[in-house]
């Protein structure tokens, strides 16, 4: 199995000997199940901040848990390939400073700790669930299998005095001046606030909210569509990219095709400004380089640092005419976001078939 791991959080040091038995355990669920090596599953590590964020959007739950799955196989979101034999199973979001405080609380220490929320999350999203009690039985039946496999399970801790995988993990310096300093500020979470949570939306389709407005706020993202959701992560995630020395603006897109690819870019200046190329662009010519052609894109989502939503530019208006993107989705690292059509954003513009 593939894992594509990475660390977005500053908050914990987490020791490389934690994360190499992360992988081993998820590597023995998908033993246990016979998943193909190109079986491939992320797993990012964040702060209990941003999984507050996350639960409070996806989940209307207003706190930070330890760790939260996102499927990509769940029919009402899009599916991301990279060819036939290719299958992605979805996110796995663990919050590292509640892994520390869970490890320390259960005597079994950081490690321990760590792959047991990595292989309870893939586990979900094998499918399994621990709603009812004979399912919750199931579940914690193939969580101690995979455990065992690497010298973890309840029984092996049992068996020891001391768990020799445990260490001490402390919350980095930096992070901590970083809280004092900011003490009294509002967190991203305190921003998305009940003012955007007022703003509500019809199931499966962006509605207009009663201010008469194609807006709503970032925690109606899921009622309304969790393909935008999931288009939103991506954007903000290529943002974090963006070469920009000299605007200093970053931005994010994402595009989804009709076959439910997923393709993103950021904004990328020049010391020749006119060689500065925009992030919905980007997008689209990654699309266009895997071989994506016009009316083969069915939306596109576009997000940056702005007090209101993000509106393209009319270079990237002309070519998202090029290539016949029906749903243009502008927002802005708050949260809100607001739906056009193209013949909003470019009422008289032209492509290839007007040449034909």
């Amino acid at each position: 199995m593939i894992i594509n791991f990475s660390d977005d959080q500053d908050e914990v040091k987490i020791p490389k000997e934690a994360i190499a038995l992360l992988k081993k355990g998820l590597q023995a669920v998908a033993k246990l199940h016979k998943l193909s090596a190109k079986t491939e599953v992320s797993v990012s590590l964040v702060s209990d901040e941003v999984i507050h964020v996350l639960n409070k959007d996806y989940r209307g739950i207003d706190r930070p848990t330890d760790v939260l799955s996102f499927a990509l196989d769940e029919a009402e979101e899009p599916e991301e390939t990279g060819g036939p034999e290719q299958h992605l199973l979805g996110d796995i979001i663990i919050s590292a400073e509640t892994a520390v405080r869970q490890g320390k609380e259960y005597g079994h220490g950081l490690n321990r700790e760590l792959v047991y929320l990595g292989v309870h999350s893939l586990l979900h999203l094998l499918g399994y669930d621990h709603m009812k009690k004979e399912d919750k039985a199931v579940m914690r039946q193939k969580e101690e299998e995979a455990l065992r496999m690497i010298g973890l399970s309840q029984e092996d801790i049992d068996a020891k005095e001391k768990d020799p995988e445990h260490f001490a993990v402390a919350v980095v310096d930096a992070a901590a001046k970083k809280k004092k300093k900011n003490k009294g500020k509002k967190t991203l979470a305190d921003k998305l606030s009940a003012e955007d949570a007022a703003e509500t939306a019809m199931p499966d389709e962006i509605a207009r909210t009663a201010k008469g407005k194609d807006k709503m706020g970032k925690s109606d993202v899921k009622k309304a569509d969790k393909t935008i959701g999931k288009l939103y992560k991506k954007a903000l995630k290529a943002r974090e990219n963006a070469y920009v020395p000299f605007s200093k603006f970053k931005v994010g897109a994402a595009v989804l095709t009709k076959s439910g690819d997923i393709f993103t870019g950021c904004n990328i200046e020049n010391s020749s400004f006119g060689l500065t190329v925009c992030a919905e662009r980007v997008a689209l010519f990654n699309a266009a380089a895997s071989g994506i052609r016009p009316g083969e894109i069915k939306m596109l989502l576009v997000a940056a640092d702005t007090d209101d939503v993000t509106s393209p530019c009319g270079a990237c208006r002309q070519v998202m005419a090029e290539f016949e993107i029906p749903h243009i989705i502008m927002a802005n690292v708050k949260g809100d976001l607001r739906k056009v059509t193209l013949e909003e954003l470019l009422p008289f513009g032209f492509k290839a078939a007007d040449f034909t």
